[in-house]
């Protein structure tokens, strides 16, 4: 196939500016083709259609949206591409269970932007660009005692930009909440390749329209975020954490309640047995299989969490626990426990290497969470295929993991099938569509249910015309949130 005059034109303009670091490699294209929902859908003619760019600052963004406008080519933003819903960092769409490629586009890894600039202990923020990785900015905060909260279970690959892109929540949503809470301000670059700078580096800061929240969750489709302006918190003074392991999800609800009762667990997370199972076997441990609670609550001193663990462990297994762990943060074994909740999707997929897994992301009311898994459950055994479920039971987030073959066309139209009614039930209880991995475009029919739902679907007008304000020209990441024409099929 003979190379897209369009594109050709893009690549010799942005190598005048980029240099070395604009790349139509068919290899380097592979690489940032995908993220975690789209890796088996590499389009054989990248190279003819694709330019791969790596910025250094806001400027070279800046030109590099304003080359796209120009020849009306999209711009796809991508952080470390760990997305599961087909948003930014995938040139794949999802519609109507059918997979496309956007028809040509440049790729926009912001991996080089990676500096913290600046840490400030007495305001208790952050500056940093937005390929800093969160795990790398908590461990440069080591030496204070600050600590950046959102921890999503990817949180060593997973980068700033994308999970303010995304509005990314985590395993310690249950007290601490989302990247929505703490982004105080940002740098970003909308569609006509204009710089703004939005927010401030103080707590309480009123400039019109609160135009930064509106950024947070926006999966670059206004702007390409180039900086950021995080809040810190004061790290806890102790933790106890706690492994609890029982032979229902009814009886490790009931537990989890009674903690709960007055209290806010720093993080609350659920593995039913089958999942904690691949779990056990992927990382070896000769530990017993069963619905699965990890713990963590604050306590005011080392001693104050050990007496804490001992009142926890004696209430679980009174609740109905047959194996429990403890270990509060001075403990060797406390990163261990972690780590289990962390294996989750790398458990599921290992032990699924000839399938994909479908990792919903959806949340009801706490008070729901019983009935919603008895749902799930008849879903289950309506169509014969495993639904296993785990996530945040600390604020009612759970993932239901749907095992498919991407690459057989009936499969696929399968599993999105109990993928919405699953969802259809969440939002039945007064749940949501997209909890943490944002809308992408694997939820664009969710979303327009769940408004209509609500009696709201002109909401879905207002977006649009935001949209428009913010990239006339229609090109920042195409397809996602906002349901555009779809490219080419694959």
């Amino acid at each position: 196939m003979a190379r897209d005059k369009i594109i050709e034109r893009v690549f010799e303009e942005l190598s005048s500016i980029l240099g070395r670091r604009v790349s139509r490699d068919p290899v380097d294209l592979g690489l940032h083709a995908i993220d975690a929902s789209s890796y088996y859908f590499i389009p054989k003619d990248l190279s003819e259609r694709y330019v791969l760019t790596v910025p250094k600052d806001a400027e070279e963004v800046s030109e590099i949206v304003k080359i796209a406008g120009k020849h009306g080519v999209s711009v796809i933003p991508q952080g470390s591409s760990t997305d599961l819903s087909m948003g930014s960092g995938s040139i794949s769409i999802t519609t109507a269970n059918q997979i496309y490629m956007l028809e040509r586009g440049i790729i926009l890894h912001t991996g080089m932007m990676s500096s913290i600039e600046e840490i400030s202990e007495t305001d208790r923020v952050a500056v940093v660009e937005p390929g800093v990785r969160i795990d790398s900015l908590n461990e440069a905060l080591a030496e204070t005692d600050l600590f950046f909260p959102v921890d999503p279970a990817s949180a060593r690959a997973a980068s700033v930009g994308g999970a303010i892109a995304t509005g990314a929540g985590g395993l310690r949503g249950a007290k601490y909440g989302t990247m929505r809470d703490w982004v105080l301000g940002l740098e970003f670059v909308d569609g006509l390749g204009r710089i703004h700078r939005t927010g401030c580096r103080t707590v309480k800061c009123r400039q019109g329209y609160d135009l930064t929240r509106l950024m947070v969750g926006s999966e670059g489709t206004l702007g390409v975020i180039t900086k950021a302006v995080l809040k810190l918190w004061p790290r806890p003074a102790a933790i106890s954490r706690l492994m609890a392991v029982f032979n229902d999800f009814t009886s490790l609800y009931r537990f989890f309640l009674g903690v709960r009762r007055g209290r806010v667990p720093l993080i609350a997370e659920y593995m039913e047995n089958r999942v904690a199972d691949k779990v056990i076997r992927t990382l070896g441990l000769g530990i017993p299989a069963g619905h699965t609670l990890i713990l963590d609550l604050e306590a005011g001193s080392g001693e104050e969490a050990e007496k804490l663990l001992k009142t926890l462990e004696k209430d679980a297994k009174d609740a109905g626990a047959f194996y429990t762990a403890t270990a509060t943060d001075r403990d060797r074994s406390f990163e261990e426990i972690y780590r289990f909740r962390r294996s989750m999707y790398a458990g599921m997929v290992k032990m699924k290497l000839k399938r994909h897994i479908i990792f919903e992301d959806t949340a009801v009311p706490i008070s729901k969470l019983p009935e919603f898994v008895r749902r799930v459950r008849e879903i289950e055994g309506k169509y014969g295929r495993e639904i296993a479920l785990g996530g945040h039971l600390g604020d009612g987030n759970l993932h239901p993991h749907i095992e498919c073959d991407l690459e057989d066309p009936e499969d696929r139209s399968l599993a999105f099938k109990i993928a919405k009614e699953i969802v259809i039930e969440a939002l039945k209880l007064g749940g949501t569509s997209s909890s943490e991995h944002g809308i992408g475009s694997m939820k664009l029919e969710l979303l327009l249910i769940e408004l209509r739902n609500k009696g709201s679907e002109h909401t879905l007008d207002l977006m649009i015309n935001i949209k428009k304000v913010f990239d006339p020209k229609w090109i920042l990441n195409p397809g996602r949130v906002i349901p555009t024409e779809p490219g080419r099929k694959i």
